[in-house]
């Protein structure tokens, strides 16, 4: 072989080779999941004067989908969706007092660590990123570093300022504290340290928020941004007598755990939403701090971003004060991705899609190994390749066992488990002010929409059924 030829095949050959470390399945993952986040950061404009600058940065240099939702309408139903694949009315996890190692179906996937792991990635998780633990044998499976826990929430203010009259969770508190007692500040220290690190494969990096979960008791400065004086309140998306229209289940539901009346004749409504704000504020900073960690280390061109939060959070809209609910302001969340040389910088998708469908894309993005089992969710890998695309796939959000809204890009459509319904038509009444369930014109809608709805409601595991539906709305706020 002459010289010149064997130059141009070791040429050809190099940039095959920096070609393929520039696809997706060899980039890094950065996962960063926010608990209790529900809809009123500014880039959602869901509520004026909120502060949240590191959100509005990064959506600026990812992909936004606007129209994004939980599996679940609370921490351990969403979460045990997300990082399992598996949705709720699969494995019977609806609540926040079952655990993810009652479910036989949970205790035999590979969750979603696990899977990047095997697949040749180096694993590490901080922060809350479960509400209630894998077996151990899945926990070990999956990560190489756990350094640095879980995490805790804020510290609550004793005594709490909200009275014993007002019927609350432990959690429902608020207030001010040093930031050297917040766990998620004292969680930055190990994001910095990984992503300054060196690593000989890439990694997969898990970092969850604890803020604005509650108590919300938060650093000063936070407050400081919302002067009580030009808070906007009550939320914009309130109204007086909106429950006058929704089934009775739904008035129960609404009801707990906390009384907004009883809230607000105690003098607190305000402030809890004051304070709520703050924590949104006090998230954004800290995941700011992440992002800023990963843009300064050698990994900021050639890692996938994944921003979510769990599932919303109601401050007094519907007279509803909590998660627990099949309405907008519960189930629909922030959700960002960027993928360096994919997604454009400032764009967004309103197509309806599911963190449920986390996983799958993944799988997709990074060319993973199969994981093994059903993935009850679907790729957004076309989506995040053209947003506009073709998406004809409503979302389905399940609350207790049958209980299910199925949202579409312009109606939300919710079924009991004693048949009542709800209907929603968004592109007129984004604050779901109007049921139009009862409304015949829009019979031939619901027909369209219930044949969305899960076929599968499979009974919670044994040590958990024996707990009563009145019981678990009421269970501790987490």
């Amino acid at each position: 072989m002459r010289i010149p030829q064997l130059l141009l095949l070791l040429i050809a050959s190099a940039i095959g080779s920096w070609s393929n470390a520039e696809e997706p399945r060899s980039m890094n993952v950065l996962m960063i999941a926010i608990d209790d986040l529900n809809d009123y950061p500014s880039l959602m404009q869901n509520y004026p004067g909120v502060k949240t600058p590191n959100f509005d940065a990064f959506a600026k240099t990812a992909l936004h989908f606007t129209r994004a939702y939980c599996p679940g309408t609370m921490c351990n139903p969403s979460r045990s969706a997300i990082l399992s694949g598996v949705a709720p009315y699969r494995s019977g996890i609806y609540q926040n007092g079952q655990l993810w190692q009652d479910s036989a179906l949970l205790n035999s996937v590979k969750t979603m660590p696990q899977v990047f792991r095997d697949s040749g990635y180096h694993t590490m998780g901080s922060g809350k990123l479960y509400h209630s633990k894998p077996t151990d044998k899945q926990w070990v499976a999956q990560w190489d570093d756990d350094e640095g826990g879980s995490g805790k929430f804020a510290p609550n203010v004793k005594p709490n300022p909200i009275p014993d009259s007002v019927e609350k969770p432990p959690l429902f508190n608020y207030g001010a504290v040093d930031q050297s007692e917040v766990s998620d500040f004292q969680l930055l220290d190990f994001a910095r340290k990984r992503l300054a690190a060196s690593y000989d494969k890439p990694f997969f990096m898990a970092h969850g928020i604890r803020y604005p979960h509650n108590p919300w008791v938060v650093p000063q400065r936070f407050l400081d941004l919302y002067p009580d004086s030009e808070l906007t309140f009550p939320p914009p998306g309130y109204k007086a007598d909106d429950l006058d229209d929704v089934p009775a289940v739904a008035r129960d539901y609404a009801a707990n755990p906390v009384d907004r009346e009883a809230l607000e004749r105690a003098g607190h409504w305000k402030p809890v939403v004051r304070h709520y704000l703050a924590s949104v504020s006090a998230a954004d900073e800290v995941f700011g701090e992440v992002i800023n960690a990963l843009d300064a280390s050698p990994y900021a061109d050639n890692t996938i971003v994944v921003v979510w939060a769990d599932h919303g959070f109601h401050l007094g809209e519907k007279d509803h004060f909590a998660k627990y609910a099949l309405w907008e302001q519960t189930t629909n969340v922030l959700f960002m991705v960027r993928v360096p040389g994919m997604t454009s910088g400032g764009s967004t998708c309103e197509r309806t899609v599911l963190l449920q469908d986390l996983y799958p894309t993944l799988v997709d993005l990074c060319q993973l190994k199969d994981p093994g089992h059903r993935l009850d969710g679907r790729s957004l890998l076309p989506l995040l390749k053209s947003p506009e695309a073709e998406w004809p796939y409503p979302a389905i959000t399940t609350h207790m066992r049958g209980d299910h809204a199925v949202r579409s890009e312009d109606f939300r459509f919710i079924r009991y488990h004693n048949g009542s319904q709800e209907l929603y038509d968004e592109a007129v009444d984004p604050n779901e002010w109007t049921n139009l369930a009862e409304k015949p014109e829009f019979k031939t809608v619901i027909e369209e929409l219930e044949a969305s709805l899960p076929k599968e409601n499979a009974e919670p595991p044994p040590s958990s059924k024996k707990q009563k539906r009145k019981q678990t709305r009421k269970q501790l706020n987490q």
